[in-house]
């Protein structure tokens, strides 16, 4: 007597089976002669302590539905004119288990992961086997395996390409046979962070930033490139890598509020894994006032008024910037809800020079355009 078989059911078949008990000496004749087969656990079919004639069995009994990852004991009896339940075979068969369940990984940088996976629902293991296989080609070279004896049901793996792709298949044990179906699944490593940037070109309304690709590189095909708040006409961008080894890159936002702070951040993408941002703070430049005007009414020989109004439109602003053309001094006034401002230049030395004024708006450390209007100088009195 022999047994023969496999595990031929797809992986979500709720049994295995698919053993075929081969009898090369039956003689298949109507003589009354029969075969009992009796087998524990008693999950299969045919059902335990089944008899079968002999001559409706040909050269084997074909049994299936058993239980995956199960450990069967099997009893063979032969009955004939001379004997009764003559117990000719018996064997120990461990059915293959079934694959594990529930596998998911957690990435956790772009080195490492963490495989996790449930038990078969069904049916005994005593090990899992976890492969790990790279997919993208600068991965290629990685195939790694592992055994795992514990009951943790997770695995680190370590040493792994960020940006790269890669593939989990996983085995159950039991008793040193593997199930022949494996479960299997597909991760990404986090691609590396991009370099730091810097804004190459801004007005009052666009931020143009630039900014230098990770190094190490790793593996990834875009960047995405977003601002906050999301004033601009598309705040979020998605800029395609270029070159190998890969150069700096840009991004345009259009479409801002003036004088604005916002919040810029790159980070690099592959396939559905997306790295820690770089971030920055830009601000665009505020609007310049308007109408530079000096008051007659307060000219003298050693001080003079100068006014001017606010910008017309949006525009975020803290103060103002007041100063003379000729000279490196500086006066701030701050920002009021008054539609027109004004600044007194005292203790002038110089009776009757003429002075050019500038006045700019400041929003942080960002100064607008200057300002000096239709009448830009005032002659103090000598």
């Amino acid at each position: 007597m022999a047994v023969k078989g496999a595990c031929l059911r797809p992986a979500e078949d709720v049994r295995c089976a698919d053993l075929a008990i081969s009898i090369p000496n039956n003689p298949g004749l109507d003589d009354g002669a029969s075969y009992r087969l009796d087998y524990s656990p008693p999950f299969g079919y045919p059902e335990p302590n089944t008899t079968i004639a002999s001559r409706d069995i040909g050269d084997e009994i074909q049994f299936s539905r058993a239980l995956p990852g199960t450990k069967y004991n099997f009893w063979l009896y032969y009955t004939n004119f001379t004997h009764h339940d003559w117990l000719t075979w018996t064997v120990t068969i461990t059915t293959a288990p079934d694959p594990p369940s529930n596998l998911s990984v957690q990435v956790r940088s772009g080195k490492n992961a963490i495989i996790l996976w449930s038990p078969p629902t069904q049916g005994s293991y005593t090990a899992f086997k976890i492969k790990v296989l790279g997919l993208s080609e600068a991965s290629s070279s990685f195939n790694r395996t592992f055994q795992v004896n514990d009951n943790t049901f997770q695995h680190s793996v370590k040493e792994l390409t960020p940006g790269a792709t890669y593939q989990v298949q996983a085995y159950t044990i039991y008793d040193g046979k593997e199930s022949v179906a494996y479960t299997s699944r597909n991760f990404t490593t986090k691609p590396n962070t991009p370099g730091k940037f810097i804004v190459w070109f801004r007005n009052e309304t666009t931020l143009l930033v630039l900014w230098q690709p990770p190094y190490p590189a790793g593996i990834y095909t875009h960047y995405k490139v977003s601002i906050e708040p999301p004033d601009a006409n598309d705040s979020v961008l998605y800029v395609e890598k270029e070159g190998e080894p890969p150069g700096p890159a840009q991004a345009a936002f259009k479409g801002l509020v003036p004088g604005r702070a916002y919040n810029i951040s790159v980070q690099t993408m592959s396939e559905d894994e997306i790295s820690l941002p770089t971030t920055a703070q830009y601000r665009t430049v505020p609007l310049r006032p308007l109408n530079v005007t000096f008051d007659r009414d307060f000219i003298t020989s050693n001080s003079f008024r100068v006014l001017w109004e606010a910008p017309k439109g949006i525009s975020e602003f803290d103060k103002y910037q007041v100063s003379v053309a000729t000279t490196r001094r500086q006066s701030t006034v701050t920002r009021s809800n008054e539609p027109i401002a004004y600044f007194d230049f005292r203790d002038i030395a110089e009776p009757g020079k003429t002075f050019n004024v500038i006045v700019k708006t400041v929003s942080g450390k960002v100064t607008s355009w200057p300002a000096t209007g239709g009448c830009d100088a005032a002659s103090v009195a000598g």
